[in-house]
This record gives C-alpha cells, structure tokens and sequence, in this order.
C-alpha cells in the first residue's frame, strides 16, 4: 500500500466520497487487503463510523466485512467508536447487517452491550438485547456483566430492563442463565447485590432491591472478604430490607461442601441409581433414541390391548342375569343383576398368572425405556406425568380383569413398587429445592 493511496482512502472516508474510494481501489486493488492485514489499524470504516458516514461504511462493510472486526491501536472496533460518537443511525445499521457485531470485545473486553449499560442508554440496549440476546452472557476483563456495570454507574434504568430481559427470555437455557447472570461474581467476587447494597438509601435503589430480591438471587453468595450483601449493606434501612428478605450475614452461614468434597463424598443408592441412569442416557445416539423410543410406544400399546382383550376374553353382562333375582322390578326403579364374575378374564387364576407376568414385563420395560428417551428437565417431567398416569390406567385395567384376589395383590405390590421407584427422585429433588425457602420462611 503506497502513501498516497493510503491518504487518499483516509480523505475519502473523512469526507464520505464514494466516488473517491472507488478511484483509490482502481489503482490500488489491494488496498483493503494490505490494510486488513494489519493486526491492529484505524481502517476507513473507523474513520467513516466516528464521523457518521452511513452509506460510505455500508460500502466497505460489503467490499471488506472483516473490516468490521477491527480493533484500532486504542482497541476499539468501529461500532465502539460509534457508539461513542452517539452515531445512533449508524450503530443500528451496523447491528442489522451483522448482529455478531455486538458481541466485538475491545478495550478490557468491552462489548457494545457493556457501553450501553455504562451511559444508560435503554434504547441501545433493547435493540442489542433483540438483534443478540446470547450477548447478555458476556463479561469484561474485570468479570463484569453488563448488570454489574450498570449497577456501578448507577443506572438503575438500564438494570431494570436488564433483569426484566433475562426473566423474559426463552431462548434455551433461559432459566439457567438467568441464575448465572444474576449471581455471577466480578474479579472481586462481588455480585450485583453485593454493589447495589453498598448504595445510598434512595427511591432508585429501593426499586433495584425490590427488583432483584423478586428474582432468583443468592443472598447468602460471599465476595473474596468472605462477606454477604448484608454484611456490605451501607446504612440501617437497606440492612432491614435485606433482613426481611431472608439475607443472612457471614457468621450466620454454613459453608457449601467444596467440589473436592462432593466428589470425595460416600457414594448413596440415590447416587448410585442416578449416576447409572444418566450413564444410559449419554450412551444413547439421537438416532438410536428416535428408534427405540417408537419400538417401546408400540411395544406398550400393544400390551395395554391385550389387557384389554385378553385371550378367551371377559365375562360379560346380560339382561339374562337379572333373572336370579325375584320381584326385581318396583314402581319406583329396577335392578339389574350383575353377576359376581362380570369384566373378569373368563381365563382360570393358574392360566392367567402367566399372562400377567408376561404382560407386565412387557409393559413396564417398555415405559422405563419411553421415560428413558424422554429429555430432562421441566419438559421431561410433564411428558413423563401421562406415561405414569397410563401406566397406573394399565394396572387398574389389569387388577379389574384379574379373576383371583392373589392375582390382584400381586398387580397392587407391583404398582406402589413402580410407583415408589419412579417418583421418589422426583420427590427428592422437589424437597431439596424447597428446603433452602421453606428455612428462610421459618428463620423470619
């Protein structure tokens, strides 16, 4: 790249000439090369963006899109530099053609998202947030979310739309990131609760705590001074507020076991069955759960039929029947008589043992390979609730038809076992997410 081309480009992304910029590349084809070539540069496109020169920048975004990656010897890359000019129309456009672009981390890892929340623009936030909501999830060089910045320049405006993004969204995930956003620690391992604690008891802040104690955050969470939000509460009325929320101080709280002791840890049955589980599950191919999954929705239909008719069939109710019974019929209504053996299989207790011990193999192999198949999760849970539902309708159908009372004891173990075993995870799991509110209910 000579001098003179070089200044000419430089002149043409000053004045936004076009023109200019196509006269420059007639004789210099490589220019935009040689220049992208260049670790760290002030290309035309920086130029053009802190001047706000929409159409020449839309020009070299489209000849040279790595352009736009650029970060300048400052370290910033064009749309960080708009940002800063407060070239609005020019930062939407940039956005629109290239939505990564708002995850560009320049100087101390400062994305656009990050800007946004430092100077409380609201509106560059919400279109950030639309164009790229994965962008919320990234993190300074210092381990600062855009909350956490927010919060330090006290923009509650931008924290409340924030928070009230990540208790909207519904990408995949959401609920998981919500909790790792809210909770996440800077490189002092402060939490936005922690900063926010340390405010001035003003009308502003108030609505942040009321905004964040309605959200999933961990009051008990302790930064490298090994103190909680309590404990970093700046004056007595922030302090109550936190109190009668459930925050605790530092002396008041036990210390999670560590990695290194969970892992260490005597192993339960309840390890042992959950660990052998998620072993078969990750072992299972997409294709091969899509396979499997259909072989065992056909194999327990199948089985529920048979229940249903099974072979020789059931005793059934006939007008005939009522003819047992003398002076059946008054003014006022009429029975009919139903014979004691009526719905049971016509199969004797020694020929329909084996049946239902073939039966329910079947059956119930087959709902623990579907509840298998089916994803974990909330999802998991409520498709697995009518799996169950059939197989209690299953054994019901089956205790019905079954002629000896032996038969049908043997359907009843087998169905509070079943049950037992499939839903006491659930139940546990239920009880140990509870546990920490029902304690902070108690302890008030």
């Amino acid at each position: 790249m000579n001098t003179n081309s070089g200044d000419q480009l430089k002149a043409a992304a000053e004045t936004g000439d076009i023109d200019l910029l196509y006269t420059v590349i007639h004789h210099d084809p490589w220019i935009l090369e040689n220049i992208d070539s260049i670790p760290f540069v002030e290309t035309p496109l920086h130029i053009a963006a802190s001047l706000g020169h929409i159409r020449f920048a839309i020009e070299i975004m489209k000849l040279k899109p790595s352009l736009a990656l650029k970060l300048n010897p400052q370290g910033f890359s064009p749309v960080h530099l708009a940002m800063q000019n407060d070239q609005k129309r020019m930062l939407f456009r940039f956005v629109c053609m290239n939505n990564d672009l708002v995850r560009i981390e320049g100087r101390e890892g400062l994305t656009l998202l990050h800007f946004a929340s430092q100077i409380g623009e609201v509106d560059f936030l919400a279109k950030f947030l639309f164009v790229c909501p994965k962008s919320i999830e990234d993190v300074t060089g210092k381990g600062e979310t855009a909350l956490h910045i927010a919060v330090k320049n006290e923009q509650y405006e931008a924290l409340d739309l924030l928070v009230c993004f990540l208790r909207k969204s519904i990408v995949r995930g959401a609920k998981m990131i919500q909790y790792e956003i809210l909770n996440w620690k800077d490189e002092d391992d402060n939490t936005i609760m922690h900063i926010l604690a340390q405010r001035n008891f003003e009308p502003q802040v108030v609505k942040a705590l009321g905004l964040l104690l309605k959200t999933r955050i961990n009051l008990e969470a302790k930064n490298l001074e090994n103190k909680t939000a309590l404990d970093m509460a700046a004056n007595v009325d922030i302090r109550n507020i936190l109190l009668y929320a459930g925050a605790k101080s530092n002396s008041q709280i036990t210390d999670d076991p560590t990695l290194a002791h969970k892992l260490r840890s005597n192993t339960t049955i309840r390890h042992k069955v959950t660990t052998f589980i998620f072993r078969i599950r990750s072992n299972i191919l997409k294709e091969q759960r899509n396979t499997w999954l259909i072989v065992a929705t056909l194999v327990a239909t199948a089985t529920y039929q048979s229940v249903l008719s099974p072979p020789g069939g059931i005793y059934q109710v006939s007008a005939s029947d009522g003819n047992h019974l003398n002076n059946n019929i008054t003014s006022s209504n009429s029975t009919i008589y139903t014979p004691t053996n009526a719905g049971k299989s016509v199969l004797s207790g020694q020929l329909f043992f084996p049946f239902l011990i073939l039966n329910l193999i079947s059956f119930f192999f087959s709902i623990i390979a579907i509840i298998f198949m089916i994803p974990r999760g909330i999802i998991g849970y409520l498709v697995a609730t009518p799996v169950v539902c059939f197989a209690i309708n299953y054994l019901f159908s089956l205790f019905t038809i079954s002629p000896t009372v032996v038969n049908s004891l043997i359907v009843l173990i087998i169905v509070f076992s079943i049950f037992v075993a499939m839903w006491s995870e659930l139940l546990l799991k239920i009880y140990d997410d509870l546990k920490p509110v029902i304690v902070k209910k108690l302890n008030r």
